[in-house]
């Protein structure tokens, strides 16, 4: 099913999104987790690119075991970094092969030891241009990434928009956001995409806060902001690890309740390969998804 379809329905459609493990171990956790993540009942998963396009074997592993053997939605990531078009060809044949429908198309990350984005030879340059390249290759769903505090490169948020609606036109489905902890932001991204007339689904994306060195870091590289109230209470919490994750779970599902009772069709939570954290926030907000 085209995960565009799930948000046509009248209840909150909820998502998860995955990565792939870097080690044997880790590999060895998720395998562990998966059941109990899928017991959770999300509508779909997402399962990224490692760092700069790496681990892409993994991503499909993991993607066909959800697609295949729990029979689960699964959307599989793909970005332009190291990609020339023969080796997307390639693996959107395995995608196809391994009944994998939707894909999340993305420009990618540029390397650390870079200032700009270089596109491999024969590969593509933006995001935009994946998409449609996607498009004319079969009947795939695809999403791609939307920036409630604009993408950390981007010019200026109408510079950014520009681009967004560009992924749009050349055929995205859906636009999935980067992480955020302030929900106002979200609401007047989504504002201002309708104003250009960008309708598709616009599902805002939330991270759980698990760690405060780690939140910072994250935030840090993708340009999103932690809103003084919540750091404050971060730092107050960082030498109580019991402290800091009820601090967490708190924003988190107040994040979630409010984007429920304002009539969003999805959340998508980054969970990274975590369990009992989104296990919590799930039982927390299932009496306002039944609803």
């Amino acid at each position: 099913m085209k995960i565009s379809n799930y948000y046509d329905l009248a209840q909150t459609t909820i998502s998860f999104e995955l990565f792939p493990p870097r080690t044997d171990k880790s590999a060895r956790d998720l395998e562990e987790r998966l059941p109990r993540l899928i017991s959770l009942e999300p509508s779909f998963i997402t399962v990224t690119y490692g760092a700069f396009g790496s681990d892409q074997n993994r991503t499909l592993e993991i993607a066909s075991k959800i697609r295949n053997e729990y029979q689960m939605d699964v959307a599989h990531h793909m970005t332009c970094v190291s990609s020339s078009k023969e080796d997307i060809d390639q693996l959107l044949a395995q995608i196809k092969e391994n009944n994998i429908d939707n894909i999340v198309a993305l420009r990618g990350d540029k390397p650390e030891t870079s200032n700009i984005f270089s596109p491999p030879e024969n590969g593509f340059s933006h995001a935009n241009e994946l998409v449609a390249y996607i498009r004319e290759y079969g009947d795939f769903g695809l999403a791609v990434a939307g920036y409630p505090e604009k993408h950390i490169e981007a010019e200026d948020f109408e510079t950014d928009l520009f681009y967004l609606k560009k992924k749009v036109d050349a055929g995205a489905d859906v636009i999935i956001t980067q992480l955020y902890y302030d929900n106002d932001h979200f609401y007047d991204f989504l504002t201002k995409c309708r104003d250009i007339g960008i309708d598709v689904p616009i599902i805002p994306g939330l991270m759980p806060i698990l760690n405060l060195e780690q939140i910072k870091r994250i935030t840090r590289i993708c340009g999103a902001t932690i809103p003084r109230d919540l750091l404050a209470k971060l730092e107050d919490a960082k030498d109580d690890p019991d402290k800091l994750h009820e601090v967490g779970i708190e924003h988190t599902t107040n994040q979630a309740l409010n984007l429920i009772q304002n009539g969003v069709t999805g959340i998508h939570f980054y969970v990274l390969n975590r369990y009992f954290h989104i296990a919590e926030i799930m039982e927390r907000i299932k009496p306002a998804l039944q609803n």
